[in-house]
C-alpha cells in the first residue's frame, strides 16, 4: 500500500511539474512575443521620425551640398536598417532553445563575414553622420560610438549568443543608428 502511494504521489509530482513547466515555458514564450513587438514598434516609430527629419531638412535647407549628405545619409541608413531587419527575421526563424544555434550564429557572424558586413555599414553610416552632424560633441560622441564596431565587440556579441540574444543586439544597433541620425538631421532643421 505505502509502495502503491509512493508511486501515486511520485507520478502526480511529475505531472505538476510538467504543467509548472509548461506554464513557465509559456510565460516566457508569450514575454519573448511581447518584447518582439515592442522592439518592431520602437524600430517603426524610428524610421518614421528619421524619414520626417529627413524630408524637413530637405525643404529647409538651401545647401546643395549639404543636400546630397542628407540623401546619401538617409539612403545609407535606411539600406543599414533593412539589411539588419532582414538579419533579425533570419534570427526568429531560429530556435532559441536548440544549442546548435549558437554555433550556426558563430559561424555566421564571425567566420561567414556577415558581423564584419554587419559593422562596416553601421561603420560607414556613421561616417555620414559625423560628416553632417553641426555640433563638435555630437560629432565626438558619434565618433566613440564607431569606434565601438570592433573585433573585440563582435566577439562580444556573436561568440556565444543564441537567436533571441543576437536578435536584440542587432535591435540595439539599429535603433541606436536610426535615432542617431535623425538627431543630426535635427541640428539642420528649425522648429
Amino acid at each position: 500500500m505505502a509502495r502503491q502511494t509512493l508511486i501515486i504521489l511520485t507520478i502526480l509530482t511529475t505531472l505538476i511539474g510538467c504543467n509548472f513547466s509548461e506554464q513557465v515555458k509559456n510565460k516566457v514564450d508569450s514575454d519573448v512575443k511581447e518584447a518582439k513587438l515592442e522592439m518592431d514598434a520602437d524600430i517603426s516609430n524610428a524610421k518614421s521620425d528619421f524619414e520626417k527629419s529627413f524630408n524637413q531638412t530637405l525643404k529647409q535647407s538651401k545647401d546643395s551640398i549639404l543636400t546630397a549628405k542628407v540623401v546619401d545619409l538617409y539612403s545609407r541608413v535606411t539600406k543599414t536598417s533593412l539589411y539588419i531587419d532582414s538579419l533579425r527575421k533570419a534570427m526568429d526563424k531560429l530556435d532559441d532553445m536548440d544549442t546548435k544555434n549558437i554555433e550556426l550564429i558563430k559561424q555566421m557572424f564571425l567566420y561567414d563575414g556577415i558581423g564584419d558586413s554587419v559593422f562596416a555599414k553601421v561603420k560607414k553610416s556613421y561616417s555620414l553622420t559625423i560628416d553632417i552632424a553641426v555640433a563638435d560633441t555630437t560629432k565626438t560622441r558619434l565618433k566613440n560610438v564607431t569606434e565601438t564596431y570592433s573585433d573585440e565587440t563582435q566577439k562580444l556579441f556573436f561568440q556565444q549568443n543564441s537567436p533571441l540574444g543576437v536578435n536584440m543586439i542587432l535591435y540595439g544597433i539599429e535603433s541606436e543608428l536610426i535615432k542617431d541620425g535623425t538627431r543630426c538631421l535635427a541640428g539642420h532643421t528649425t522648429k
